[in-house]
């Protein structure tokens, strides 16, 4: 007796592969600092970026799978950046400075008090997460101060890249973007009223060429919609009455010094 051939049982269909992805929110650290007789004496703001990955538009909070786990570790290298900055600095110490200096000279806190604030916008393009970030800070003395920094987090390799790694030749695209600096900050003079028959030499610190050179591992360099920013903070360039100096440069500016992997990263394929 011929026995029927059994069909091959069915296989499950292959799960589609879960969906990562990646949003910076705020973290927030807000704190108040009052003498006993309730006098405010300093403000602390800090609006920190913070990493949160999805996994099909559920936040991971325990990962269930080898992606979610590869996701969450990017996400903790990243936040892990911010919470050491957030370490590092002397807020605590300025906090202990303010009650010292109101039990000595109360009147110094009868129109103000003192402060730090820190905010930042985030940008996306391609796998990188491109932070511009303002430290404001008063902490006596006659003026307050803002110092702006910079992180570039790329999200396929997991670290913080400097901008002229993605390019072909890292060496040259920074003195390309140092030339550049020069020409916009001369032009910027030219057309300004109050800067009339004064050159760029008369205006910035004599060191000002070396200062500018290392505008891509030392200074604020950050990506938005439109290209680079590059910010140099108050005294970094010149005097603080001159201010910080902030130049920009459109994508297309610069689309040739990009290197095939540099172009990946920043979406430009």
């Amino acid at each position: 007796t011929t026995l029927p051939t059994p069909e091959d049982p069915e296989l499950p269909a292959a799960a589609d592969p879960e969906e990562i992805t990646y949003e910076v929110t705020t973290d927030p650290h807000e704190e108040t600092v009052h003498a006993e007789d309730g006098t405010l004496l300093m403000t602390v703001s800090f609006q920190l970026p913070h990493l949160q990955a999805y996994a099909d538009g559920t936040l991971i909070e325990t990962p269930a799978t080898p992606a979610q786990e590869e996701a969450m570790a990017r996400v903790n290298t990243f936040n892990e950046n911010f919470n050491q900055w957030r370490e590092s600095g002397d807020t605590a110490q300025s906090m202990e400075d303010a009650k010292s200096l109101y039990q000595s000279f109360p009147d110094a806190f009868s129109n103000t008090s003192y402060c730090e604030e820190f905010t930042y916008m985030a940008y996306r393009t391609g796998s990188l997460i491109s932070i511009a970030a303002d430290y404001y800070s008063y902490l006596g003395g006659a003026h307050p101060n803002d110092v702006y920094f910079s992180w570039n987090f790329d999200l396929d390799s997991s670290t913080f890249l400097t901008i002229p790694e993605l390019a072909t030749d890292p060496q040259a695209f920074t003195l390309a973007v140092a030339d550049m600096i020069e020409v916009q900050a001369g032009e910027r003079f030219a057309s300004e009223p109050e800067y009339e028959g004064l050159s760029i030499s008369d205006i910035y610190w004599d060191n000002y060429r070396e200062t500018i050179e290392k505008w891509g591992s030392d200074y604020a360099a950050s990506f938005d919609a439109d290209g680079l920013t590059v910010i140099f903070s108050a005294y970094e360039l010149a005097s603080y009455a001159n201010g910080p100096q902030e130049f920009h440069f459109p994508y297309a500016a610069l689309d040739s010094y990009w290197s095939d992997s540099g172009r990946a990263v920043l979406g430009l394929d």
